[in-house]
């Protein structure tokens, strides 16, 4: 046991993204001197940008599980200034093939009875979620063992989300727009774990936003930081890293302590100096993100997503680095602003507004929302595309890393958090799934980890 670590250390952090945030704040909260270096902007992909004179937070964009932030602000010893708004309509409505569906299924709609049925079946769980996205995955501790076996008894045998949802047999409307949610992991449903085809029930209408915008997350975060003492060097990249030592652009060499990667672990592995395969049918999903400032409110309700219509062809092209022939949509109206995100395979490609994908993505979009020419009335439009998402360090902008093996994914997770004695990983390229729970929670799990050592 290295004892030295239980003192008062040097931590760098390398990637100021909400998983180091999250991490640099507990670390500094418990007396340790934190630095945190970023390439660009704090925040990662939640971000600002200002488009038609509107104010878009990218990134997240629902608060689901408020359970894991409550947890993360009790160990912190702070109020939560978030303020979280339930979001009308929950998950939203879902537009599959064989007709539209809201999440949560209300009372008096046909498909009510299949969804309380499915609910029923997964309500166990409820209970023990918030424990299963913050507890070190080790079967020494009771806390885990006890999520872990409530898990198992809703899932039984089946390990990947295809094979639970069709062991249910629901009605074909209602398993389509549940196999939606497997992207949650950035994975197709065959893929994805089966925790992840009881994500809708377990959410079912605790879907939030920040009173004022995803946005006041990153500000939560950083007034943390600062006042705990956490140094924050933003536009500072590190190019290597050897040993205890840090090499910044600039050729400036720095020594820490303890080295904690907020960063895709394939891009740590090239600071490193070591070998990074990442082939294209190894990564999770990337995504084109658009924001359009509209000329008046948009006529959508607040969340639409639209599946794709055969997700084995979907699955099928991602995992061949092609582009779908119709992809996952997903909607967010709030007045003026519109954000449409569109699924697409992580190979870096251009996919900007005048791409004829991306146009007819759009169109598809349009169409079945009955919204048709909505986005060409804009009077601003922005595009974020899997090249911005590589940018950040993925590969070829995958957002969620690579794509793990279902044994590994969900909270079963033996994932290197510790590389060596003194160099740790934190964040979404690690703990799998996406999302602020997932990122939240693998901060809390990876502080838990430090402070036991």
């Amino acid at each position: 046991m290295d004892r030295n670590l239980k003192s008062d250390l040097s931590v760098g952090i390398l990637g100021g993204g909400l998983a180091g945030l999250a991490l640099a704040c507990l670390l500094a909260g418990r007396g340790h001197r934190v630095t945190v270096y970023e390439r660009d902007r704090a925040g990662g992909k939640l971000r600002r940008e200002k488009v038609g004179g509107l104010v878009f937070d990218t990134g997240p964009s629902l608060f689901t599980f408020p359970g894991v932030w409550e947890s993360y602000l009790q160990r912190l010893g702070e109020a939560d200034t978030l303020h979280l708004q339930p979001l009308p309509g929950g998950l939203g409505i879902h537009y599959t093939p064989f007709g539209p569906v809201p999440l949560p299924v209300p009372p008096g709609h046909p498909l009510h009875a299949s969804w309380e049925k499915y609910r029923a079946k997964v309500q166990p769980l409820a209970p023990h979620i918030v424990s299963l996205l913050t507890t070190p995955p080790r079967l020494t501790d009771p806390a885990f063992l006890r999520a872990s076996q409530a898990l198992f008894n809703v899932v039984g045998p089946h390990l990947t989300a295809e094979s639970w949802i069709r062991a249910q047999k629901l009605p074909p409307t209602l398993a389509h727009a549940i196999r939606t949610h497997a992207l949650n992991a950035g994975l197709s449903p065959v893929d994805a774990p089966a925790l992840y085809a009881l994500i809708p029930a377990l959410v079912s209408a605790e879907v939030f936003r920040p009173e004022r915008g995803m946005g006041k997350l990153l500000d939560a975060l950083l007034g943390f930081a600062a006042a705990r003492g956490v140094e924050i060097q933003e536009g500072v990249e590190v190019t290597a890293v050897n040993g205890f030592t840090l090499t910044l652009s600039g050729g400036k060499t720095v020594q820490h302590d303890l080295l904690v990667s907020a960063v895709d672990p394939h891009r740590l592995a090239k600071l490193r100096g070591l070998p990074a395969v990442s082939p294209k049918s190894k990564r999770t999903v990337s995504g084109v993100a658009i924001y359009a400032a509209l000329p008046e409110r948009a006529p959508l309700a607040a969340t639409s997503i639209i599946p794709p219509s055969n997700f084995q062809t979907f699955r099928a092209a991602i995992r061949a680095g092609a582009l779908p022939p119709d992809t996952l949509a997903l909607t967010h109206a709030e007045g003026r602003k519109l954000a449409v995100l569109l699924t697409a395979p992580a190979t870096a490609r251009p996919l900007g507004l005048g791409h004829p994908w991306v146009r007819a993505q759009i169109e598809r979009v349009e169409q079945i929302l009955g919204v048709p020419g909505l986005l060409a009335s804009a009077d601003e439009v922005l595009a974020l595309t899997p090249g911005h998402y590589a940018a950040g360090g993925h590969p070829g902008g995958a957002i969620y890393g690579a794509a793990l093996p279902v044994w590994r994914g969900g909270p079963f997770h033996p994932q290197p958090y510790r590389l060596t004695p003194r160099l740790w990983q934190v964040g979404t390229g690690v703990h799998p799934g996406g999302g602020i729970p997932a990122i939240l929670g693998g901060a809390l799990m990876v502080d838990t980890l430090l402070a036991r050592i």
